[in-house]
């Protein structure tokens, strides 16, 4: 018979640890068909009715506390047809998440151009505006600048669920604008956690 002991009778050994889990990431495109931004007056450049520029669904429930990275970007385009004065545009976008009909703002983001001009006899001088065209002719000015704006956001430990996340234009101060326009949406989010459940 063996003189062979246990340390600690009754005693299980001790379980080796858990491996730690991966992480698992889900990928979703939005869509998004821009805007034509009419004239807005200041005092009246608040929106009631916010612009929907893109917007994207992602389903999250089979992962644990996930972190989302959310992708914005666009083309605006500014026109301005007139005689002597030229007007500012103004926009604020806004990122905004809905899970279960409960909407949350995440973020907001401005956009400005100014453009000004000395007039001499016939021909105009531009002072600001990345890749601006300027035409003097005797009777006015046009200009066009076409800019790319977008951001980028993280949700950070985002409520698992299916929600939805908007970029909106809430704020447009566009009152004698000719043209104004955001174009070619392109929206994207990333969720990164591990599954809910394990591997």
């Amino acid at each position: 018979m063996s003189d062979y002991k246990l340390e600690n009778p009754g005693c299980c050994p001790p379980c080796p640890p858990y491996p730690p889990r991966l992480n698992q990431t889900i990928l979703s495109c939005g869509t998004g068909s821009g805007v034509n931004l009419p004239s807005h007056k200041e005092s009246r450049s608040q929106l009631l009715n916010p612009y929907v520029v893109a917007s994207l669904s992602i389903d999250t429930s089979n992962l644990s506390s996930p972190s989302v990275k959310l992708d914005f970007s666009s083309i605006i385009t500014y026109k301005e047809l007139h005689d002597y004065w030229l007007c500012d545009l103004r926009l604020t976008f806004q990122l905004s998440r809905v899970c279960g009909g409960a909407k949350a703002v995440l973020g907001s983001w401005n956009f400005e151009r100014n453009v000004g001009f000395g007039w001499y006899g016939n021909s105009g001088r531009a002072t600001e505006g990345s890749e601006a065209e300027l035409r003097a002719n005797g009777i006015g000015l046009t200009v066009e600048t076409v800019d790319a704006f977008g951001f980028t956001f993280c949700d950070c430990h985002a409520c698992p669920g299916c929600c939805t996340y908007m970029v909106e234009v809430i704020n447009a101060e566009t009152e004698g604008v000719d043209f104004a326009n955001v174009s070619n949406p392109m929206f994207n989010a990333l969720a990164v956690g591990p599954l809910a459940w394990g591997d």
